[in-house]
């Protein structure tokens, strides 16, 4: 039986409604990408004995900081992407929802994925998870109910043919949620979705912190990309990718530089890497 008494959580919920009600109160995002699926409305919130007859009906504990949302902010509505599916008691229904996928156990590499499941048939992919919402093209948000990343947000590809894609920093359902609408607030480029699936979240400090946190170049690659979604580059950040001597890294920052020169005189369209698996990079 859940216990909602988390003060931290409920303050988290708070925080989401108020930003919620911030965003949609903007009349530049009454007709924003996002708003033509959503328009910023949320559905009404459930009372907890209907989540824990589902619960006890599918043989799953739902992630706690889902139940929080459900139960404290809204039953579906507005978020990334299409917007969150309403939650419904037929998902109980679904006997896959308690099994675990073995795409889930970790987050792979491209690598790790073509070697264990190139040539397998991926019945499982989708096994122990909620599907939340469309992201971007190919590309769905669920939520993990089952196996060693239950509570996280993953990506899955419609055809179940690409690796899963896991949020920066692999949040938990409020923390993924709140981060969209705080993304949005300060003003970061995140529109379309896909922006909002591999960058970076938080100011120019959390993006530095990232980028020296890690010791993963494909990662520190996106950071670095994700300062794009900055109106425009700070002294301290240009200071600090203009530091990066590291060779492998300097392709990358001569995109990220062109893209703020290019705006100097006037806006025009923003530059990004390219694509690989089907996602911006």
């Amino acid at each position: 039986m859940h216990k909602l008494d988390d003060p931290v959580l409920l303050e988290k919920c708070v925080r989401i409604k108020d930003m919620i009600e911030k965003v949609a109160a903007d009349p530049k995002r009454q007709q924003d990408y996002y708003a033509r699926y959503h328009h910023w409305q949320l559905s009404p919130p459930l009372e907890l004995s209907e989540i824990e007859r589902f619960e006890e009906y599918s043989g799953v504990e739902l992630p706690v900081e889902y139940v929080y949302y459900l139960t404290n902010v809204g039953r579906g509505g507005a978020s990334p992407g299409t917007g969150l599916n309403n939650f419904e008691s037929k998902w109980g229904l679904d006997e896959d929802i308690n099994r675990e996928s073995r795409q889930l156990f970790y987050p792979m590499s491209n690598e790790e994925w073509e070697q264990m499941f190139d040539d397998d048939e991926l019945d499982d992919y989708y096994y122990g998870t909620v599907e939340l919402c469309g992201m971007d093209l190919t590309y769905n948000a669920y939520l993990v109910v089952t196996g060693p990343m239950s509570g996280k947000i993953v990506y899955l590809d419609y055809g179940s043919s690409l690796p899963p894609m896991w949020p920066k920093g692999f949040p938990d359902f409020l923390t993924w949620y709140e981060s969209f609408f705080s993304e949005l607030i300060s003003g970061y480029d995140i529109s379309p979705t896909w922006k909002f699936m591999w960058q970076e979240p938080g100011d120019a400090d959390a993006l530095i912190s990232a980028f020296q946190n890690t010791m993963d170049n494909e990662y520190r690659k996106d950071v670095l990309c994700s300062f794009c979604k900055f109106p425009t580059l700070s002294a301290k950040a240009c200071e600090f990718i203009k530091g990066i001597s590291a060779p492998e890294f300097q392709d990358t920052i001569k995109k990220v530089l062109a893209h703020f020169n290019s705006n100097t005189d006037k806006p025009k369209k923003r530059k990004y890497p390219k694509k690989r698996n089907g996602l911006f990079i």
